[in-house]
Order: structure tokens, then sequence, then C-alpha cells
């Protein structure tokens, strides 16, 4: 359902109306009993179905939508059942025990209240009363101290088990990578169940390491391979290319300053930037006319990177200008100062023919040398 039908309204607000003994509410043409215990659940697959103000008033709107958070402990679960299971068992039979521990210390309450409440005569001098509340008191001290070690055991499982949760946090993070990629394309659409499978396959990839860091550097590398490979079987060719910068957005933010995205897809574009064309003297020469636009973008953006390029120094940028594959030919000085998406910044500034190639030679720095076995078994589109 994708709304609150207006024929329900009755049965919402509770209009009842009284008929001797029974309660009955009108639904459309029909006169229905109504039961005190019923209960109405509308589910949606609408992540933001449109609820009229005269309905939000008489229903309460649940949403179940995946958090990063939820997601992140879901899969932190799945990787110690399957690399560590007697942790996760260990941690399920201290919360059962917990829990019984906590039954029985309110029991006890309960009992001592209603032996006190019970109680006739001289309290002090009543020897049975007596007996019963030290006995109490000694189960209570017993049941305190059964859970501060349990919490201590506890602590000591979740150290073990938090070993994983950089694992369960990066593979977070690649679900919500690929359900953002509805946004390009209403096509293009993920389901939990499918990502949860990649992860399953993941897991039980052969071991090879002896140490718990090297496994969780193995999984998170295994699990990107699946995940990247799975995803571009889905894309169009021509959106492969986006979805390998999107990944390593998601994936590595560290990689990105302040603003450089924005500047990447467009985001930063206006009038600012057309006042800066007109009031800058020049640009170098061998900077074609037609991309002084762009330059100013990325001068008053990055006023500190653009001073470091030292455009005015023609010989320097002479090699970059003329090669064929420019991205490849960065002044030695100019690379050491400046991040890889830096430079892919300027090539998109100054030399676009070459943006799709820089593009792709930055995912693959970003993303390891698998990367490179994928985009020859997907055929990237790269130009020459």
């Amino acid at each position: 359902m994708d709304g609150v039908e207006p024929v329900l309204y009755p049965l919402l607000r509770k209009d009842l109306i009284a008929q001797g003994p029974r309660y009955v509410v009108q639904i459309g043409d029909k006169v229905i009993d109504y039961n005190e215990d019923f209960r109405l659940f509308l589910a949606t697959r609408n992540p933001s179905p449109f609820i009229p103000p005269d309905a939000s008033s008489v229903v309460t709107e649940v949403n179940f939508t995946t958090t990063r958070a939820g997601l992140r402990g879901q899969l932190l679960a799945l990787t110690i059942q399957h690399e560590k299971p007697e942790l996760e068992t260990e941690k399920t039979r201290l919360l059962q025990k917990e829990e019984d521990k906590k039954i029985q210390l309110a029991q006890l309450e309960e009992s001592l209240l209603e032996t006190l409440a019970t109680a006739q005569g001289n309290i002090l001098e009543n020897r049975e009363l007596i007996d019963s509340l030290n006995q109490t008191k000694a189960s209570s001290a017993l049941i305190q101290g059964s859970l501060v070690e349990s919490h201590r055991l506890q602590a000591s499982l979740d150290q073990e088990r938090d070993a994983f949760l950089p694992f369960a946090e990066s593979a977070s993070k690649m679900y919500f990578v690929i359900t953002d990629l509805s946004k390009i394309n209403n096509m293009y659409c993920f389901s939990l169940a499918s990502f949860l499978r990649l992860f399953q396959r993941a897991l039980h990839a052969k071991k090879e390491e002896e140490n718990t860091e090297a496994r969780i550097a193995a999984l998170e590398n295994n699990l990107k391979v699946m995940v990247y490979e799975y995803v571009c079987r889905s894309l169009f060719k021509v959106d492969q290319l986006m979805f390998a910068m999107h990944f390593v957005k998601g994936m590595h933010p560290e990689l990105f300053q302040d603003n450089e995205w924005d500047v990447l897809i467009g985001s930063i574009v206006g009038e600012m930037f057309k006042k800066e064309v007109r009031r800058l003297p020049f640009f170098p020469s061998w900077i074609d006319q037609e991309r002084h636009g762009a330059m100013a973008i990325l001068k008053t953006t990055f006023p500190a990177f653009y001073q470091t390029l030292c455009l005015s120094d023609s010989g320097l940028w002479l090699a970059f200008m003329q090669s064929s594959q420019c991205e490849q030919e960065f002044p030695a000085v100019i690379s050491k100062k400046t991040s890889l998406f830096q430079q892919l910044l300027l090539v998109q500034a100054v030399r676009p023919d070459r943006l799709q190639s820089a593009m792709t030679a930055f995912a693959s720095q970003a993303l390891g040398k698998w990367f490179i076995s994928v985009v020859i078994l997907f055929d990237l589109v790269i130009p020459k």
C-alpha cells in the first residue's frame, strides 16, 4: 500500500457504536463487530509513503529502513558466527544467564516486600521473618556478584568481537554505496538479501591467514571484489566508471578534501565564477581559453592548490599539455605536492578529453590491483 484508505478512517479513529454488550464499527457499507484486542498493521515498500494530516494523528509510523549502525551490528554477528562461533555462543549464554539472574533478583525483591507486608506482630521478634530476610539478602548478594562477573566476561568477549568491527563497518559502507545507485537510475536497485549472500560468500572464502588482522584484510578485499563485480554486471557500460568513482568516494572518504568531490561532479557552479573569469587578468597562454571558466573554479575554490601548481611556468607543463596521456605526465615536483584526486581535478579543468582515463587511473590507485582485472573483464570505456 502507498497510503491510508479513507474507508479505514472510522476504524483508525475507533468510531465505535455500542449495540448492547458489543461494539461495532462501520467500514464502507458494512457494520462489523469490533474486538478490543484487534490491531491493524499496514506495510508498504515505499520508503517515503504519503500520510495525509488527518491520518497521521491516528496512526503510528514505524520506519524499518536499514540503518548503517544496525546493519553493522548484524554483519558483525554473522562474521563472529562464522569466524569464531565459540565467542557468539558464549555471548548468547552470558546474556541468557544475566537475564535469568535479573529475574531471580526481581523475584527476591518481590518476595521480600510480600513477606514484610504480611508479617504480623513485632518484626524484630519474628525469628522466622529475620531468617528469611537474611537468606534473601545473601541470595541477592550472590546474584549481584554473578551479574558483576557476567558483565566482566561480556566486556572481555566484546573486546575480542570488536576485532572484526572494522570489517563489519566496511561492509556496511559498501551496502549503502550500492543502494545510492538508485538515485542515478531507478533500475539500479539492490536488495539487502542479495548483499548478505555476497557477504556470506566472502566469509566462506578459503582461509590462508594466520592472524586476525590479515584475515580481516583478506575478507574486506574479497568482499570489495565480489560486490564490485556483482554490481558492474547490473550496470549499463556507460555507468560503470561512474560507479567506480562512487565506490572510491564511499569506501575511502579520506582521499577527498573539502569541496573536491563537488567540483568533480559540477555542484560548485554559479555567477561568482563567471565574475571571477572576467576579473582575472589572464591565465597562462598554454591553457585553452575555453578552459578558463573551469580554471577559475579551481582558483577560487582551492587557492592554495592553485598556487602549488606553478602554472605560469609553461616549460614545466609543456610535456603535460603535449602528451596524449597527460594524466601520466604530471611534473614530478607537482606530483609530490598534490594528491591523486587533485591531479584528477586539474585534468578535468585543462584536459577534459583525458578525464575518463584519469578517473580510471585514480580508481585503480585507490582500490588496488584487483580493479585492473575488473576493468579488463568488463571492458570499461577508456579512451586511448
